[in-house]
C-alpha cells in the first residue's frame, strides 16, 4: 500500500479487529500502511461510537491535512437490518455536510449480518468441508442462517440453536481475502458475498 495513504480500521470490538487484521495478511497488506483502532467501547463495541469515530475520520479525509486518507470501518447489524443501519450512518453522513460511503473513494463499511459470528460460523463449516470454491455446485455444507444469533446461539424469535465450532475471526479474515467476489463459492452468506467488491474497491483505492 502506498505510503501516501493512511487506512484507518474501525471495528466495533476485538473480534472485528482480528478479523480486519487476518485480511489484511491475507491480501499481503504491510502492517504499518494502516493503523487499526483499539478504543472501542465496553466487551462488545459500541454502534454508535464506531459511526461518530467514522464520521471523524471521513471529515479528516476530506479536509486532506496531510497524507491521503482511507477508513474501515467494520459494525455488526444486531438484528436491526442492513439498510437500517446504513441509513444511520448515511443521515449522519448528510447531517454534517460529508460525503456518502464508497469504497472507489476510501470510503468502506463492512457490516456482518446478524453479527461477525455468522461469519465465523461459516467459515468452520467453509473449512471443514474442504474450502469448495465452484459457485455453480452446491456447497457440500449446510449454509448458515443469517437471522440466527450465533453470538448467543439463539434464533432471533430466542430459540437455542445448537452450538458448533467458529473459526477465529483472524482466520476468517484470511479467508475472506482469498474469495473471488466475482464468482463466489456456493453457501457464502448473502451480507458477506456483498462485501466482496466494496472490499476490493477499497484495497484498490487505498494503493493508487
Amino acid at each position: 500500500m502506498s505510503r501516501y495513504c493512511k487506512s484507518v480500521v474501525l471495528p466495533e470490538d476485538a473480534t472485528h479487529a482480528d478479523l480486519a487484521r487476518g485480511y489484511f495478511q491475507g491480501r499481503s497488506v504491510d502492517e504499518r500502511t494502516y493503523e487499526l483502532q483499539r478504543r472501542w467501547t465496553g466487551r462488545n463495541g459500541n454502534f454508535a461510537a464506531v459511526c461518530r469515530w467514522f464520521c471523524e475520520e471521513i471529515r479528516l479525509q476530506v479536509r486532506r491535512l496531510s497524507s491521503r486518507r482511507s477508513i474501515l470501518a467494520l459494525i455488526d447489524e444486531d438484528g436491526q437490518g442492513l439498510e437500517s443501519r446504513r441509513n444511520e450512518i448515511r443521515d449522519e453522513l448528510n447531517r454534517l455536510g460529508l460525503p456518502e460511503i464508497n469504497p472507489s473513494e476510501g470510503r468502506c463499511l463492512v457490516l456482518p449480518m446478524r453479527n461477525v459470528e455468522t461469519w465465523m460460523v461459516w467459515a468452520a463449516r467453509w473449512q471443514n468441508a474442504g474450502c469448495p470454491t465452484s459457485p455453480a455446485t452446491p456447497p457440500g455444507y449446510l449454509p448458515v442462517d443469517e437471522l440466527n444469533d450465533y453470538k448467543r446461539f439463539r434464533t432471533r424469535s430466542g430459540e437455542i440453536v445448537p452450538r458448533e465450532p467458529l473459526a477465529a475471526a483472524y482466520i476468517l479474515g484470511k479467508a475472506i481475502a482469498k474469495l473471488n467476489p466475482v464468482m463466489p463459492p456456493a453457501g457464502l452468506p448473502p451480507a458477506l458475498q456483498a462485501v466482496l467488491q466494496p472490499l476490493n474497491d477499497f484495497l484498490r483505492w487505498a494503493r493508487l
